[in-house]
């Protein structure tokens, strides 16, 4: 999974009141195992020097993993029960990364059987192209961009009905289900917004 360096990305940040920085690529971090569940970290924070931290499933440091791992992790914990149907809903950026994901979960045992379903949906968009980030504009370090709407964000904010919302969410995505190829493009928030708004049936060119 971090086929470029070599290096897992994991990062635990400096412990110092105050400091918290970590670095990125962890090109000066390790994890040593100390025994079946605990962890030794060493990186070294620009500002501090050297730092050393212990992890277990319980306690210890901060442990910030970078995105790949994280979905490792939770496919990983989705893999377990068996009997039920795991779905895991990706946006259309993940299909690479998931090819990553799978060979790491076969690296740890797990069989193809066991890996669980994907459905990768289409991104949605701003007016500028980037990705419409719903934890930046939730935080407050972004605005809501022209052409996006409240109940993007949170459904409760739609202004209609309950059963409207859901009907209209049926269209939209039977408008989707149209074509394959729909699913490998991006959508506007505004494009997302007008086709809720009019949820009849239409051919979307994809091209």
């Amino acid at each position: 999974m971090a086929r470029s360096t070599g290096t897992p990305h994991i990062r635990v940040p400096c412990p110092l009141p105050g400091c918290g920085w970590a670095e990125k690529h962890a090109e000066r971090t390790q994890a040593r195992p100390t025994d079946t569940e605990a962890a030794t970290i060493t990186a070294v924070c620009l500002h501090h020097g050297p730092y050393e931290a212990t992890i277990t499933p319980t306690t210890g440091a901060y442990l910030d993993l970078a995105t790949l791992y994280r979905n490792l992790v939770k496919e990983l914990a989705l893999s377990s029960p068996r009997g039920t149907l795991r779905v895991m809903v990706k946006g259309g950026d993940w299909v690479f990364g998931s090819h990553l994901v799978d060979e790491a979960l076969q690296a740890i045992g797990l069989t193809r059987a066991q890996l669980p379903a994907r459905l990768f949906c289409p991104q949605i968009v701003t007016d500028t192209g980037a990705k419409l980030s719903k934890s930046l504009i939730r935080e407050g370090r972004a605005p809501l961009p022209d052409g996006a709407a409240d109940w993007m964000l949170d459904t409760r904010q739609w202004p209609g009905s309950l059963p409207e919302y859901a009907h209209q969410l049926l269209a939209l995505t039977e408008t989707l289900l149209a074509d394959p190829r729909h699913f490998f493009r991006s959508y506007s928030a505004a494009e997302i917004g007008r086709m809720m708004a009019a949820p009849a049936p239409r051919s979307v060119p994809a091209a």
